[in-house]
């Protein structure tokens, strides 16, 4: 008697249970076709142009057990200033376990079902940020997220919504350090390494960095980044040493040309952005203006100084010119400084003492 009693009460809870569990309504999954986009256009924003608006962000919606009418709702925010646009579908039906699968274009789309009818900019909030929107046609940098929600039309207590979101960073600049300078500004530095240190600034993450020697038929700086690179490879950071190995090796006496760039997602699609273009020469081993320094110095002092300044372990082993010449404290042409050298040798000038800096 007591187990038919314990049974009797165990098969009303199960029943009361059943009873009393309702159906969650339908549920949303969202997400962006490409989820490292870095620049939006606020053209893109505008979901009344389905033509010309690109493939987004898709939409999963799963019913549950039970008919409904829904309305579908879409809200674009960003961090700073909130609603930047909104809309709504008219009510439209689903079939129970129905999954529905829609993108952007969708909503946009005339005579559809799911189309966002009411969907508009907020002019107000993007009225504050019309400065930085008319000068580039971008958002400015922010979170921005867009929350896609199924409303129940009968039981509005019943939805379900998803937000998606996207980091908007806009890197637009590629600033060149060193080594060299802009082609075409003025004469070229000349290095005196085959190993030098590429050095940038920028707000973009990753970049890929191609040197290119100058040849003689080359007639521009484009042209001269067209040949096969000397080295090119991806670059996480702003900064770069050239390798003693895996890359072509610098030559003496030649001129080398480089470029940063560096490839953006954006809600158009991919974009490159590029550097200027900075050129410089490696030094040759023994330069005219290496030879006719040493040839000078060594009239000027006898072979005794000379060694002690350029043997191995002297202030001066290893040095190689740089093509600048400081007299009085202001730059100076080599002829001027032949002139000098000639009065030192007439006995024009003094010198009271040497010190190496």
């Amino acid at each position: 008697m007591k187990r038919w009693l314990v049974f009797a009460i165990l098969l009303g809870w199960l029943v009361g249970s059943t009873s009393s569990v309702q159906a969650q309504g339908p549920t949303v999954e969202a997400g962006f076709y490409n989820q490292n986009i870095e620049m939006f256009f606020l053209n893109n924003l505008d979901l009344s142009n389905p033509g010309n608006s690109p493939l987004l962000f898709w939409v999963r919606i799963q019913n549950d057990s039970k008919e409904r009418r829904v309305i579908l709702s879409l809200r674009v925010m960003n961090r700073t200033y909130g609603v930047l646009a909104e809309g709504f579908s008219k009510p439209f039906v689903l079939k129970p376990d129905t999954l529905i699968e829609l993108n952007n274009r969708m909503l946009a789309q005339g005579g559809s079902p799911f189309e966002l009818e009411n969907y508009s900019l907020n002019e107000e909030n993007l009225r504050k940020l019309q400065d930085a929107i008319l000068a580039t046609g971008l958002l400015p940098s922010d979170h921005y997220s867009f929350v896609l929600q199924v409303q129940d039309v009968k039981d509005p207590a019943i939805q379900n919504e998803k937000d998606i979101s996207l980091d908007i960073t806009n890197p637009t600049v590629i600033e060149l350090f060193s080594p060299g300078a802009p082609v075409g500004s003025s004469e070229l530095p000349v290095l005196y390494t085959q190993q030098p240190q590429f050095v940038w600034n920028s707000n973009a993450k990753s970049f890929v960095i191609a040197i290119c020697e100058k040849l003689q038929s080359n007639a521009s700086p484009e042209e001269v980044m067209q040949n096969v690179p000397r080295y090119k490879g991806s670059v996480e950071g702003t900064s770069f040493l050239y390798p003693a190995s895996g890359a072509y090796p610098l030559e003496e006496g030649k001129i080398y040309y480089w470029q940063i760039t560096n490839t953006i997602e954006t809600s158009n699609g991919p974009q490159t952005l590029e550097s200027e273009i900075w050129g410089f020469k490696i030094a040759q081993s023994q330069s005219p203006e290496d030879q006719f320094l040493q040839n000078q110095l060594l009239v000027l002092f006898n072979s005794i100084y000379f060694e002690h300044f350029f043997r191995s372990g002297g202030p001066l082993a290893g040095f190689h010119p740089t093509g600048v010449f400081v007299l009085n404290g202001r730059i100076v042409s080599m002829e001027d400084v032949q002139m000098f050298l000639q009065k030192l040798q007439a006995g024009q000038v003094k010198i009271i003492r040497v010190e190496i800096e």
